[in-house]
């Protein structure tokens, strides 16, 4: 269930802009009940679609994936709060955040500390944002070199892409245990077999986002 609220602070122009440009739409606070956690998500309702295709070619190329809560990263969230033993005291990042919402997650499952990792500059300002709407607070980092020291890497549905593979072995080469959930599951990065499974959302989940909504959560230990 997802409600719309408000809150005391705006959302910040630039997201607002950023998604008015590709969208037509603006972002608007909504309630994920069943995290439970409030996030600034695009505004659906007020999409000007259908879009043509060539303004489905420049969402791809400019999208704001910090304004979906996508279904692996959904499910993820859910597993560090049906699992706190996972992040319990640990120091956490979330790598390619998008939203924060798995670094969030966490922290309300109990991690020590959550660093909110992504490429997209924007992407981190929504993180701070949604940390601010939780009474959370978080650090960002725009690579995983500069994101500190930390205990655990959390990564929802960036490794299944087999052009994503080198960067799954920069991952594991951290030698820190990894958690990740993929919405497909022929991944082959694992050793073993899938440690939980979801059924994920999308949300909001425009032009049909959801062709896979069987989750996988996967564990790397390092040696």
């Amino acid at each position: 269930m997802v409600d719309t609220k408000t809150f005391a602070e705006p959302i910040p122009v630039v997201l607002q802009q950023h998604l008015s440009g590709l969208f037509g739409a603006p972002g608007h606070v909504v309630r994920l009940d069943e995290l439970p956690l409030d996030l600034v998500l695009l505004n659906d309702e007020q999409c000007a679609s259908p879009f043509s295709p060539e303004q489905v070619d420049t969402i791809w190329q400019n999208m704001p994936y910090w304004a979906f809560v996508w279904s692996s990263g959904a499910a993820l969230a859910q597993y560090v709060l049906d699992n706190p033993q996972s992040v319990a005291g640990k120091r956490i990042v979330d790598f390619g955040a998008g939203s924060g919402v798995v670094g969030l997650a966490a922290l309300k499952a109990g991690a020590r500390s959550a660093c909110l990792c992504d490429i997209d500059l924007l992407a981190l300002q929504a993180g701070q944002y949604n940390a601010a709407l939780n009474g959370i607070t978080v650090s960002t980092a725009h690579s995983l070199a500069d994101a500190g020291e930390f205990d655990l890497l959390l990564v929802g549905d960036i490794l299944y892409d087999t052009r994503n593979h080198d960067l799954a072995q920069t991952l594991f080469e951290q030698r820190k245990p990894l958690l990740w959930a993929e919405s497909r599951a022929q991944t082959k990065l694992s050793h073993q077999g899938p440690i939980a499974q979801y059924a994920g959302e999308t949300q909001p989940n425009i032009g049909g986002f959801d062709e896979h909504t069987q989750i996988h959560i996967y564990q790397h230990s390092p040696a």
